[in-house]
């Protein structure tokens, strides 16, 4: 029995299941001040990656930049540092390390010289010790009633990076250079996996102990065993982090005990869809890698004032009228999210709160450092500052949705899922047979089948039957993705977009059409497969 319109009851549309993780959201480039925006389109397209891999190390290392000199007011007794924790996660050979590379590179161009700087000032040094043994020799020979030489200071090396994540190491370097540092690992797994390195003997509690000190700004205390001195006390500890890590081993390393220290839920995560890589020509401007390094140059120019012990503390930025409003609103509606949430999204969403405000700071100070001239007052957060920050609040709280969601999946989860993204990737209409000569899991047609109907069982997809035409042929049928959050990809540019398929309106009620004529869709499919007729004009109508 079939329908006026030619559709058998079996191929009625199901209810579409809620799927397990969400569509992928392009990164809000837009939302970095100039002509930081601009650096980051050019390098993903360069190197032929998500944008979100190079947005992220970038706005850790300009989080890095300003340091302890600056922190956002909220009210009374609320403030945030300039820190960022950022995660690219992604497989191996997702494109990862260049990225992340590229951004460093100014970073360690300017340690570069600053080593270079100490170890000359080391030489100087190793000349004044020895003048300084000999004078002392001298006063003790005489023994006479003249003070004893003044031992000279060894210089400090001045510090903007690290890669080594034992709190041992880090501390003295807080100490010696307390704007903070900006730890850089291509690979966060030694980093993550530093917590518990001395779990047996018990101090890997008290590693993560204080990088969630860390990651607040706060003062910290570290006994040691060897070492003068044997007790340091860093008054404020400033680190951001960035790195990246492949998703298995992020949620092996984030074990139940830092899920629930809340240490999980201070990462900033992107996990974009795996791309096919392509070659391209383009390239980066030499000219733009010189902006983004005379920004983090300016940023690094910025001085703390001195409080009233007489040591360094950070400049309180205050907001404009227009930007407070902003943030009341984002604050608000934050937390009637937070209601309905538990456990590690709960636990994100705390943290997120406290990342607009941040990422207000770094956009504020980004702006200043660039010279944006419509930048209101150079002490206060302005409403434009604000609204980019939202937004990408936004923008993490939607990708940590997607990453715990991918963390989460079971294998059957996992399938149809990467079942889904095929063959949305393929414009969201395709045939067994289709499915098992593209997709290497299925063997046969039959298994192919059965997958797909696995998707319609879950309401993700129907089977549209495609009758013989008038030239003869087999009566068949193709499978037609039915929900548009299955589809897992973000275009980088139109030309990707050719031929995909809004399919979130198909035959939906209440939309301005009334869906696909789909006697017109069976003709067409017919056509196409019996090799007359044009797909993407298939595509078009659907």
């Amino acid at each position: 029995m079939t329908s006026s319109t030619g559709r058998t009851p079996e191929a009625a549309t199901p209810k579409a299941t809620m799927p397990t993780v969400e569509p992928f959201r392009p990164f809000p480039v837009d939302t970095l001040p100039g002509p930081l925006d601009s650096f980051v389109e050019a390098a993903s397209l360069a190197m032929a990656c998500d944008p979100s891999f190079v947005a992220l190390p970038l706005l850790a290392a300009l989080a890095a930049a300003i340091g302890s000199t600056r922190r956002i007011v909220l009210k009374r007794g609320w403030s945030e540092p300039a820190i960022l924790w950022v995660a690219i996660v992604g497989e191996s050979g997702t494109t990862k390390t260049p990225p992340f590379k590229l951004v460093m590179k100014p970073l360690r161009d300017m340690q570069g010289r600053a080593l270079q700087r100490h170890a000359e000032e080391m030489k100087d040094h190793k000349a004044a010790m020895a003048r300084y043994e000999r004078d002392l020799t001298r006063w003790k020979r005489d023994k006479g009633d003249t003070d004893p030489p003044e031992e000279p200071e060894c210089p400090l090396a001045v510090r903007y990076i690290v890669s080594d994540t034992t709190v041992e190491a880090l501390h003295p370097l807080l100490l010696e250079n307390p704007r903070g540092l900006l730890l850089a690992r291509d690979e966060l797994a030694g980093w993550l996996g530093s917590f518990d390195r001395y779990a047996k003997g018990g101090k890997g509690g008290a590693d993560s102990a204080h990088w969630l000190s860390m990651h607040g700004g706060e003062s910290i205390i570290v006994d040691r065993k060897t070492g003068i001195p044997r007790t340091i006390f860093v008054p404020q500890a400033y680190v951001s982090v960035c790195g990246g890590i492949q998703p298995g081993i992020l949620n092996r390393a984030l074990g139940v005990e830092h899920r629930e220290s809340g240490l999980a839920a201070r990462l900033l995560l992107t996990c974009p869809p795996r791309r096919p890589k392509r070659w391209t020509d383009a390239d980066i401007d030499p000219a733009a890698e010189a902006e983004l390094a005379g920004i983090l140059a300016r940023l690094y120019e910025l001085e703390p004032t001195t409080g009233d012990d007489g040591q360094p503390c950070p400049v309180f930025i205050g907001m404009t009228a227009d930007a407070k409003r902003l943030w009341v609103d984002f604050y608000n509606a934050h937390g009637l999210e937070q209601v309905d949430l538990s456990n590690e999204l709960s636990a994100a969403w705390s943290k997120l709160e406290g990342y607009a405000a941040r990422l207000a700071l770094i956009i504020h100070f980004a702006r200043w450092a660039a010279g944006d001239a419509t930048l209101e007052h150079s002490d206060q957060i302005d409403a434009d500052s604000m609204r980019r920050a939202v937004t990408l609040a936004e923008w993490f709280k939607q990708e940590a949705r997607r990453v715990y969601g991918l963390l989460s999946e079971t294998d059957e989860e996992r399938d149809r899922r990467q079942l889904a993204d095929w063959i949305s990737k393929r414009g969201g209409t395709v045939t067994a047979r289709e499915v098992q000569q593209g997709h290497r899991q299925y063997r046969t047609a039959e298994d192919a089948e059965a997958a797909m109907d696995d998707l319609a069982k879950a309401g993700l997809g129907t089977w549209q039957p495609v009758p013989p035409t008038a030239k003869g042929g087999r009566p068949h049928r193709v499978f037609i993705l039915s929900t548009a959050s299955t589809v897992y990809t973000t275009p980088s540019n139109h030309e990707e977009n050719k031929g995909s398929v809004d399919v979130d309106n198909v035959g939906s009620p209440g939309t301005q059409d009334d869906g696909p004529d789909v006697e017109a869709v069976d003709r067409l499919l017919a056509e196409a497969v019996d090799g007359d007729g044009d797909s993407e004009t298939v595509v078009d109508i659907l």
